[in-house]
């Protein structure tokens, strides 16, 4: 699929400000591209699930990745390994339910294990589930006005978890 199918067909999990599911439009997920769109109804998109993950060597070097120049969002931008967004309805479930999943998160673990072979190529068995280690969260917006200007389409609004690994690789 490319980048605009998958705002269509991604579905983010909706959350209050304490990270909470909450019912958006009918359920608890909406589409990635609700989810980020800026507008005079939504001027920060919808709140939802994201993670960050850092990656790093037996060095400790972190692998920085750069944002694709066809994301819609944030295109062309340095960041840490991978982040992005545990979905509504995959399986293994990316689902948590906040305080129970505090603080070993299986699902966004899941999601970064997904997203890390999807953007990466990192196979799983790289990426041990009960290795990574849940760092913190935070709730965080940012408006894309580097690519879009002072009134952004696009930006980001989201309780972010951040996650950790530290893996051997022979050189």
């Amino acid at each position: 699929m490319n980048q605009h199918d998958m705002m269509e067909s991604d579905m983010l999990i909706t959350v209050d400000e304490h990270d909470n599911l909450v019912n958006a439009a009918g359920g608890q997920s909406t589409s990635k591209k609700s989810a980020h769109t800026f507008d005079a109804d939504q001027p920060r998109g919808i709140l939802h699930r994201a993670f960050s993950f850092f990656l790093f060597d037996s060095q400790n070097r972190m692998l920085l990745t750069r944002r694709a120049s066809s994301k819609i969002t944030f295109p062309g931008v340095w960041t840490n390994t991978c982040c992005s967004h545990p979905l509504y309805g995959m399986t293994p479930d990316e689902v948590d339910s906040v305080p129970d999943a505090y603080p070993n998160f299986p699902g966004i673990k899941h999601a970064a294990i997904r997203k890390c072979r999807h953007e990466l190529g990192v196979l799983p068995e790289y990426i041990p589930h009960d290795k990574i280690v849940f760092l913190s969260r935070f709730h965080y917006w940012a408006a894309d006005t580097v690519t879009y200007g002072k009134e952004p389409p696009w930006g980001e609004h989201g309780t972010c978890c951040t996650l950790d690994l530290t893996i051997l690789f022979s050189s």
